[in-house]
């Protein structure tokens, strides 16, 4: 199963940018970092469980618990229809979200997000999307709704996934402030690409480059049909071999197939005989989709401030995604 992310429009992403910056920039002293200072220093996190392959989070909505998938392919925060109803929360019929993704295109109003916070942060009220009881996540009622770019893109977020634990740092960059703060060897991968808070770096597939998304909440690696069907690989290959249903924010199920490439290289990180799935493609401009299974393995810095993408060095040349 491979939730998938979703759209927001882009000026209430921006504003929401906005208020968490400002309540970040007035709260400096109150909330023990220091933003004048040159630095990144942890601002809060998050201990990560997993349901499948899938990262979830725990945060509190109106005073409640709130399991959330940790879904760095998600523009905005949403919610399922039972949660928005759980949780006490009101609709919000000024704003309708349309999703995108496996599962085919979906459409609600919007719920209204109130008094949620996570590991102390207080996230300003705002309008969410809400998934309606037609799509597959709240069919599973396995989870809460989707924690999004919206809010993680305001820090620097370093991924420890294997350890299960995501780290928010906040603070001030300067000229001289060394990325990433970890202090371990690591490989610098151009981000500049990145639109609406998520991170799409170039990844090369078989000799080909391709524009990857790093999506959080995708269970599995997926690769764009059009783009397998450019490096030789038939649809009746394809059907030949073993194939997977994957489950998203749409109200339909996708059907992929599984295949063995010859290697996938990330930076200098190469990886033989990766294993991925195939399906068509769910966004004009995204050819592959890195997901939680890539993060398992590696550990990752996600640099919104400076559009780059830091990846701890393993040294050795592996089998797998």
């Amino acid at each position: 199963m491979t939730p998938r992310f979703m759209s927001i429009r882009p000026a209430l992403l921006w504003l929401l940018l906005g208020l968490l910056a400002a309540c970040s920039a007035s709260g400096g002293s109150s909330d023990g970092i220091d933003y004048d200072t040159c630095g990144l220093r942890p601002r809060a996190t998050l201990p990560v469980t997993f349901r499948g392959n899938v990262p979830i989070v725990q945060g509190t909505i109106n005073g409640m618990a709130a399991a959330l998938i940790l879904d760095t392919g998600a523009t905005g925060m949403a919610l399922t229809e039972n949660a928005l109803h759980r949780l006490d929360l009101k609709t919000d019929e000024q704003h309708m979200f349309t999703s995108h993704g496996i599962g085919g295109q979906s459409q609600a109003f919007a719920g209204t997000l109130h008094d949620f916070q996570i590991d102390g942060i207080h996230v300003p009220d705002h309008p969410v999307s809400v998934l309606p009881n037609t799509s597959q996540i709240s069919r599973q009622h396995a989870v809460d709704g989707l924690f999004g770019v919206s809010i993680l893109s305001v820090f620097a977020v370093a991924f420890k996934i294997q350890h299960k634990v995501v780290t928010l740092y906040a603070g001030r960059i300067c000229p001289g402030t060394v990325l990433p703060v970890w202090g371990r060897p690591s490989e610098m991968v151009d981000a500049s690409r990145s639109t609406k808070g998520r991170f799409i770096i170039p990844v090369e597939l078989d000799g080909k480059q391709l524009n990857a998304l790093i999506d959080t909440g995708a269970e599995a690696s997926i690769v764009s049909a059009d783009v397998v069907a450019s490096l030789g690989v038939t649809q009746a290959a394809l059907q030949a071999g073993p194939h997977a249903v994957l489950v998203g924010t749409g109200p339909q199920t996708a059907t992929a197939y599984a295949h063995v490439f010859q290697e996938i290289r990330i930076g200098d990180d190469v990886a033989f005989h990766p294993l991925l799935l195939v399906t068509e493609r769910a966004e004009p401009g995204i050819d592959m989709i890195l997901g939680a299974d890539y993060l398992k393995s590696h550990h990752l810095w996600l640099s919104p401030y400076t559009k780059r993408v830091f990846i701890e060095r393993g040294g050795q040349a592996r089998a797998g995604p």
